[in-house]
């Protein structure tokens, strides 16, 4: 029983403990729109009760947003650092707002922006993820689409990151609207990066432009832009929040000593 009680123990401390370094950020048109709550593609024990924090900007300006809180709703030192042209909460119909299931609706539906004077000239914008753990290892997603690349509207709308000199780009599903999907690639960029000596992770993010004076050979999605969107950001602690599949096969060890001890 003592052995059972102290099992049952570790395994609410190890669960308090993975689910202390999820950040999970949510970048609205204002403070009236809808916050996302509970999963995205980032592994998080907090489930569907995950906390997102709200993070608006309007205009040319760099917003700051810092002592985020985890995604359990607790305190941290962690803040972020971004430089935008604006906000935008895109009209039905758009990136993740027609797709069927709507699960992201409220994640991908509204972003903050940068702009470029035409869709052949590159502007790019600097981030920056403060309050981090000094050279600790960190997983963070980046989810970049905006309108629904109908051309009425604003073709395009990717965004290509790049962080420690590697550069990553989201693309399209092909479904105007979108198809209610978070994939690798497409909505989101994913990068496993040490943070600095000073606990930061920089980064930058531009409108994606392919051919003469651009900044890659292929836009992914099949036309420049002018614009890039963020729609979010999720910082996770590598050494605390394992993969799923690291944590089903520590369930299972547990069940083996469990049944040595009887």
């Amino acid at each position: 029983m003592k052995f059972l009680l102290h099992l049952a123990t570790t395994g609410l401390a190890l669960s308090a403990a993975v689910s202390a370094q999820v950040i999970n950020i949510d970048f609205d048109e204002s403070s009236t729109t809808s916050i996302y709550q509970g999963l995205a593609a980032a592994p998080d024990p907090a489930g569907g009760s995950a906390q997102w924090n709200r993070v608006t900007g309007s205009g040319t300006t760099t917003i700051t947003a810092s002592n985020l809180t985890d995604s359990d709703g607790d305190s941290t030192g962690i803040g972020i650092e971004l430089g935008i042209n604006g906000s935008y909460l895109e009209l039905a119909g758009q990136q993740e707002m027609g797709g069927i299931p709507r699960t992201y609706e409220d994640l991908m539906s509204d972003y903050v922006f940068l702009s470029s004077p035409t869709n052949t000239q590159v502007v790019s914008k600097s981030g920056r993820i403060f309050g981090l753990d000094p050279s600790k290892l960190y997983d963070v997603y980046l989810y970049a689409q905006g309108d629904d690349f109908n051309v009425d509207f604003s073709p395009g709308q990717n965004a290509l990151f790049t962080i420690n000199g590697l550069s990553k780009q989201t693309s399209w599903d092909g479904v105007e609207g979108g198809n209610g999907l978070l994939v690798e690639g497409i909505e989101y960029v994913r990068y496993s990066v040490a943070a600095s000596a000073l606990g930061e992770i920089a980064f930058t993010y531009a409108n994606v432009v392919s051919g003469p004076g651009g900044n890659v050979v292929t836009d992914l999605d099949g036309i420049n832009s002018r614009f890039a969107g963020i729609n979010g950001i999720q910082i996770v602690d590598v050494a605390l929040v394992p993969e799923p599949s690291v944590v089903l096969l520590g369930g299972v060890g547990l069940l083996g000593l469990l049944r040595r001890r009887r």
